[in-house]
């Protein structure tokens, strides 16, 4: 997120999937997240739940491939898993979709010094 920033980027998105726990199983909820955003960090946080109306529009066939190929690697991801696999962060990068521990795209956007997760 500091790459972005000095870059001149000023938004970021946080997705937070309902259910969305810690490694110690405690849930982790927008409010929290929006709270050490602002705290650590110092940046300008909202919250946005969206409805299902949020939800819809009309995608265009790069939205619909993208869904896609995110919803393929999020069921090899469940299929590959076991009791010690870490719960994985499906995005894009460079063109192509990857699969990396959530705790270590947590890590990418956290500042130095204690975890913010802990």
């Amino acid at each position: 997120m500091g790459q972005g920033r000095r870059r001149g980027k000023r938004k970021t998105i946080v997705i937070v999937a309902e259910g969305a726990i810690d490694s110690d199983l405690l849930p982790i909820s927008p409010n929290y997240l929006k709270d050490l955003l602002s705290e650590k960090l110092g940046l300008d946080t909202r919250i946005t739940t969206l409805g299902h109306t949020q939800r819809g529009g009309v995608p265009c066939a790069f939205d619909r491939y993208l869904a896609t190929m995110q919803g393929v690697e999020a069921v090899k991801a469940v299929l590959e898993s076991t009791a010690d696999t870490p719960s994985p962060m499906i995005g894009m990068r460079e063109n192509k979709i990857i699969r990396i521990p959530l705790v270590d795209a947590v890590k990418l956007v956290s500042p130095p010094g204690p975890p913010l997760l802990s």
